[in-house]
């Protein structure tokens, strides 16, 4: 009898026991990953209060229910239907005969992951009644007026919109009317069950920010989000992304010593040719501030699911390409304007700008701001 099949046999007490004990056993490597803001004590126990309240889970391997706690806390988000971070989702996969657990992040995950991309100021959305008083214009001057019905009757939903505040003053927005949100719903592998049942609202704003934040140059934690959304949304395999291999497989024993150096050499091997290094250094120092960690963290992380970093590395080296050349002048410590005038002295053929230096390694002692 395989391990999936022993655990949905067993007492429900007996398989709480088996799965804290699993989770525990894990926790060394949930400090690893977690973020400074969250505490693996916290994400245990925001876990394990997530799995109980949702007994269907409790039949899920668990090993799957391990990947996908495992996957929060590399996110920085937590498992827990209340706070919308994320939620963990039993699957029935009936060719295996087994139920899989699938993470799905939550609006405010969305909203946590934008803000810590280190390029968002705020991030806000919000969905729209037949009774408010609402305007939508695009056109040479956007305008989104919204002033909601105070009476207590607010009508039927016909629509959500999101906000974008950038750090550099700008901003952007978007808007979904109900039917397109529907569509949306129709796809998913979840349409009649879950969070599309339980926090239709927030499931609605959640939508519009994910299409809105395609245009954005968001985190590689963001896009990772996304991806492990679609892929429940159209019923396929998060196993790539949340560690798991084809057989539902994942060892949980921390007895083995990590090997950094080696993944260290494999993230170098996997760099493709012609890249430019200076560009690649900047984006992994944004990412390891972004998530308070040290740039080789990122390294190694990437070294785990290259094609998954090549991708983001690629989308981000484009975004930042477009905006070169729309880049306002700079300032530096003491207020003076730092004019656009020549090449970056460390990288030619790129000029400097704060989204860029701002994780240049070569910034300390470089003549643009010194």
């Amino acid at each position: 009898m395989s391990q999936a099949s022993q655990n949905q046999n067993l007492p429900a007490t007996s398989k709480i026991a088996n799965i804290r004990g699993l989770l525990e056993k894990s926790r060394k490597q949930m400090e690893m990953a977690l973020p400074k803001h969250l505490t693996a004590d916290r994400l245990l126990r925001v876990a394990m209060t997530s799995i109980q309240k949702t007994p269907k889970l409790m039949e899920c391997t668990p090993q799957s229910l391990l990947a996908c706690v495992m996957t929060c806390a590399q996110l920085g988000l937590e498992p827990d239907q209340f706070l919308g971070q994320a939620y963990l989702v039993p699957f029935r996969d009936n060719k295996k005969n087994v139920t899989i657990c699938t993470l799905i992040p939550g609006y405010r995950g969305y909203i946590a992951l934008a803000r810590r991309s280190g390029e968002m100021q705020t991030v806000s959305a919000q969905v729209v009644y037949s009774n408010d008083d609402f305007k939508l214009q695009y056109g040479i001057a956007d305008t989104l007026e919204h002033t909601p019905a105070m009476n207590g009757n607010r009508g039927e939903p016909i629509g959500a919109y999101c906000v974008f505040k950038y750090k550099d003053g700008g901003y952007s927005f978007d808007f979904l009317p109900t039917e397109e949100i529907e569509k949306v719903r129709k796809r998913s592998k979840t349409a009649n069950d879950g969070p599309w049942v339980t926090d239709w609202d927030e499931m609605a704003k959640k939508t519009v920010i994910k299409r809105h934040a395609k245009l954005a140059p968001l985190s590689v934690e963001f896009q990772t989000a996304v991806a492990l959304e679609e892929r429940a949304n159209l019923g396929e395999s998060q196993n790539d992304l949340i560690g798991l291999d084809d057989q539902d497989v994942i060892d949980a024993d921390t007895s083995g010593d990590p090997d950094p150096a080696a993944d260290l050499k494999a993230f170098t091997d996997s760099i493709p040719k012609d890249t430019d290094m200076t560009r690649l250094d900047a984006f992994i120092a944004i990412c390891a501030k972004n998530n308070k960690t040290e740039p080789d963290n990122v390294r190694i992380e990437a070294a785990k699911k290259p094609g998954e970093f090549w991708k983001f590395f690629t989308a981000w080296a484009k975004a930042e390409e477009k905006k070169k050349s729309k880049d306002a002048p700079l300032k530096d410590a003491t207020g003076e304007t730092v004019p656009m005038s020549g090449d970056c002295p460390n990288s030619p053929g790129n000029q400097y700008k704060e989204s860029y230096c701002v994780g240049c390694p070569d910034r300390a002692g470089c003549p643009a701001w010194s």
